[in-house]
């Protein structure tokens, strides 16, 4: 297993020697193979500590601020506790507002920041079934309604 100090660590995420440190000093993001241990000490990360370092810049990058990654973070130690680390172990997603968690019903995204669940919505599958159910309409209905829908049914174009 190869380690890597903080000079490597700082070129390899993109982050500065002084945010490593902040975040190992605040217990943030902390080196698992060798802490800090006094002024002029090595700190030494494994590879897991630099995928969740790179999760954190990008996060940051995307706009979320450190303190809400902080209290998601927090949240998700307690929620996911067989993760162990779940910055390195878990599939994110952000609108630079909020922090989403793909979960492994496809259909369930964790809200973070809310701590509840999203739903996801096919909508390949509502466009068929609204299809179906504008054809079924449309020869059983008579009037300016029906002409309507096959005005429009008859527009379609196919783009997926």
């Amino acid at each position: 297993m190869e380690n890597f100090n903080s000079k490597m660590v700082s070129r390899i995420v993109g982050v500065s020697l002084r945010q490593i440190q902040y975040w190992d000093e605040r217990g943030f993001i902390r080196p698992s193979v060798k802490h800090a241990e006094g002024r002029g000490t090595k700190r030494l990360y494994s590879f897991s500590d630099l995928v969740q370092l790179k999760v954190v810049k990008d996060l940051t990058d995307y706009g979320l601020s450190l303190q809400k990654i902080r209290r998601c973070l927090s949240y998700l130690k307690r929620s996911f506790s067989e993760t162990g680390r779940p910055l390195s172990s878990l599939r994110y997603l952000t609108d630079g507002e909020k922090l989403f968690v793909l979960t492994s019903d496809k259909n369930k995204i964790l809200d973070v920041m809310d701590r509840q669940f999203v739903f996801s919505l096919g909508i390949g599958n509502l466009v068929r079934e609204l299809n179906g159910e504008v054809r079924r309409i449309a020869g059983n209905a008579s009037g300016p309604a029906s002409r309507e829908i096959r005005r429009v049914e008859g527009k379609r174009t196919v783009s997926a």
